[in-house]
C-alpha cells in the first residue's frame, strides 16, 4: 500500500513527533509529505491499543480531552515490551506486511489533542515513540493518527 511505505518514511525522521498542518513549513518534508499531512491531519487523531483505552486503568490521563472515541483496527504487532507489558499490555510495533496482525484499537479524535501531546508523551515516557499509524474504523473509514509504539531507538 502506497500510504503504508510514506508512513514508514515519516517516521524515520526524529521530529515526527512535531508534525502537524501549523508545523508543515518548519519542517523537512518532501511535496508529497506535506500534501499528506494536509489530508489526514494525523495531530488530531490518537490511536488507542493499551492501558490509556476507555475503561483500561490509565484512561484517566486523556479522559480530560473533549472528542469523539471509536473503535477500529491498526496492523502491525505487539511484544511483551514496554512498561505497560507488565500490567498485560504488550506494546506496538510497525513490522513488514507478512508479519502484521490486526490489532483491535480505540482512536480519539480531538482538536484539543494538539495541546496535550506534550504531556502525553511525557506520561508514556522514553519506552515509547509516538510514531504515525494507519487506521480503519469501524464504519470502513480510513485515517492517519499518532500511536505510541515501542522506541527502538532507545
Amino acid at each position: 500500500m502506497k500510504s503504508d511505505k510514506l508512513i514508514n518514511e515519516l517516521n524515520k525522521k526524529k521530529n515526527i513527533q512535531t508534525v502537524s498542518t501549523e508545523t508543515l513549513d518548519s519542517l523537512d518534508l518532501t511535496e508529497v509529505e506535506r500534501n499528506f499531512i494536509k489530508t489526514y491531519r494525523p495531530e488530531k487523531s490518537l490511536i488507542v491499543y493499551g492501558t490509556l483505552a476507555p475503561d483500561k486503568p490509565n484512561h484517566h490521563v486523556v479522559q480530560h480531552i473533549q472528542g469523539r472515541w471509536q473503535k477500529g483496527t491498526i496492523r502491525g504487532k505487539l511484544y511483551n515490551e514496554g512498561w505497560g507489558a507488565v500490567q498485560g499490555y504488550p506494546g506496538f510495533k510497525h513490522v513488514g506486511i507478512e508479519e502484521q496482525q490486526e490489532i483491535n484499537v480505540y482512536v480519539l479524535s480531538s482538536d484539543e489533542l494538539v495541546t496535550n501531546w506534550a504531556v502525553l508523551d511525557e506520561f508514556e515516557g522514553e519506552e515509547y515513540r509516538r510514531l504515525l499509524a494507519q487506521f480503519e474504523l469501524e464504519t470502513g473509514e480510513t485515517g492517519v493518527g499518532f500511536i505510541y509504539a515501542i522506541n527502538e531507538e532507545k
